[in-house]
């Protein structure tokens, strides 16, 4: 359970009573659309047109709104009532002076009634608020999108330059009117980002549903999960820039696990920037798994497009579409995976991370076909029993319970049990993750105990493909979980696990922006220079000095 105290329940209940009075629509109009059963979403993945070059920041933005208003009119002519937009989507993510230049002052829509689409001369000179609101106005559709506010500061905690700098989240309703601003409160390895000192209520209300809105690396912590387990709350829009890390930490499968095991619709929008591990984006509706997804490293632009359900209505036929979109090109494609590598490497163009702390791990070797092996780490126990057609490659049963550090910077708690294709790696016996499989499992039969109510599981097949959903069971009522599949043709198995999230036991999270933290940890390390490297590229370059260091 999450820990609640009298106080902030209540001022949670006033802000949450705020923000839906604030967001309603037009009676007649809401009482036609709550008739239905369903809703239609659409997520885009984005390559971003972010290389600086000779393009002014004015030019990059505006060649990646071009690609929004282009979606988002794909998106109508497919039904959608709302379209989420990726993280990092419209510009670089650079220092915080290059940052500057790209940024907009959003109002604060508690204290505001706006809509900027239709109020140009205010608007003039904020480009990415008034085209956002017009998307939204022209198509008829609620917009979620990520941009840069800037705020201006006197306070104690104000930075020298005078202003705070946050990783933002707009949400528009179909008018073009700004019905919400959300900051992102747990920035990752972003210069010059600022921490929001209040924790937030980002919930607002549609005509189809009441949604919240976080950002990314927010996933990793307990509040998205608590706000996603309210009841009023009927789904998440979550605009990403996610970074793939094997075995358990890849986009889509993370997404679903997630989206599982808190039984709530998760609206994930990813950039498709495979050259740094981004990729994969989907609609994925609580325990019924992905309607729609894409994980393909191809560096085509994406919009994922599904029909789906309300609470507490049955499945249906999710109408799912992806449509390629270009410059010059669109076209609609059944994503197979195709351009997914046999592991990840620089080479294949497709550099994945591996999760941290493997070193830590127990991992016990499957030698035999059929069977059962056991193993425990730090007082945690997992078991699987499997049957195979014949072990083809290696596979690990692999324990863990303990704290997450990342690079010294970021800590939070795990329980994690997996089987995972591996490879060994250094001194590790299981230390690389291939993403591809031949083996073919028949029976898999998992069993753990867990401390926390919060585990996400998943079944991944080779070329990251999801297992299909209904040949996957989860039992979640007991500490000790299940996960169950049964196959007579076979899973080709690169991973099947679950992991749990022990977030009563997290340290607090840092609250200085992270290039202040390098600057004071690492005085020695001269940062890369702003000029010369894109977003991608110096927060690369950043992790890897304080991983050699």
């Amino acid at each position: 359970m999450f820990p609640f105290n009298k106080r902030a329940l209540l001022a949670t209940a006033f802000l949450l009573a705020v923000a839906l009075a604030r967001s309603a629509a037009d009676p007649a109009i809401l009482s036609d659309r709550r008739t239905k059963l369903s809703y239609t979403a659409a997520v885009f993945e984005h390559t971003g047109t972010l290389e600086p070059n000779n393009d002014t920041a004015s030019q990059i933005v505006v060649k990646n709104l071009d690609f929004y208003k282009r979606a988002a009119k794909i998106a109508k002519s497919k039904g959608a009532d709302v379209i989420v937009y990726p993280e990092y989507g419209l510009f670089p993510l650079v220092s915080r002076q290059s940052m500057k230049q790209f940024l907009e002052n959003v109002p604060d829509p508690k204290t505001t009634n706006t809509i900027p689409c239709s109020q140009p001369d205010l608007y003039k000179d904020r480009t990415i608020l008034r085209t956002l609101s017009c998307i939204a106005q022209n198509n008829s559709m609620y917009v979620v999108g990520n941009m840069g506010d800037i705020q201006p500061c006197e306070d104690s905690d104000c930075p020298p330059d005078g202003e705070y700098h946050y990783n933002t989240n707009v949400v528009f309703d179909r008018n073009g009117t700004l019905l919400l601003k959300y900051h992102k409160e747990h920035p990752f390895f972003e210069f010059g980002v600022d921490v929001p000192k209040e924790q937030q209520v980002p919930i607002f209300k549609t005509d189809f549903g009441i949604f919240a809105t976080y950002i990314c690396f927010d996933i990793a912590f307990g509040r998205m999960s608590e706000v996603a387990r309210w009841p009023a709350v009927d789904g998440i829009m979550f605009p990403t820039k996610w970074r793939d890390a094997t075995p358990q930490y890849l986009s889509v499968p993370y997404f679903q696990a997630w989206a599982l095991g808190n039984n709530i619709t998760l609206l994930a929008a990813n950039r498709q920037a495979p050259g740094v591990a981004s990729i994969g984006s989907g609609i994925f509706h609580s325990r019924d798994g992905a309607l729609a997804y894409t994980f393909n490293p191809d560096s085509i632009s994406k919009l994922v497009v599904a029909r789906v359900p309300k609470p507490g209505v049955q499945k249906m036929s999710s109408k799912a579409s992806i449509t390629a979109i270009t410059s010059n090109d669109t076209w609609e494609i059944s994503d197979d995976g195709e351009d997914v590598p046999d592991k990840c490497s620089s080479e294949s163009g497709y550099p994945c991370f591996k999760e941290q702390m493997l070193e830590n791990y127990t991992f016990v070797k499957l030698n035999k076909s059929y069977g059962e092996v056991k193993a425990c780490n730090n007082g945690m126990c997992c078991s699987v029993s499997y049957t195979t057609s014949g072990l083809r490659e290696q596979y690990y049963l692999g324990v863990f319970n303990g704290t997450i550090s990342v690079l010294d910077t970021y800590r939070w708690c795990e329980e994690n049990c997996v089987l995972v294709r591996c490879d060994a790696f250094g001194d590790l016996a299981c230390g690389s993750f291939p993403l591809k499989a031949s083996t073919r499992f028949h029976t898999v039969y998992m069993k753990a105990n867990f401390s926390t109510e919060s585990v996400y599981p998943s079944a991944v097949n080779t070329g990251v493909r999801l297992a299909e959903r209904m040949k996957f069971l989860y039992d979640r009522e007991t500490s000790t979980r299940t996960l169950w599949t049964t196959d007579f043709g076979g899973n080709q198995l690169i991973a099947y696990g679950m992991k749990g999230r022990c977030y009563n036991k997290d340290p607090p999270y840092p609250k200085q922006p992270f290039q202040t933290r390098f600057e004071e940890k690492n005085s020695s390390l001269k940062l890369p220079d702003e000029s010369t490297n894109s977003d991608e590229r110096m927060r690369s370059d950043i992790i890897r000095l304080i991983a050699e260091k």
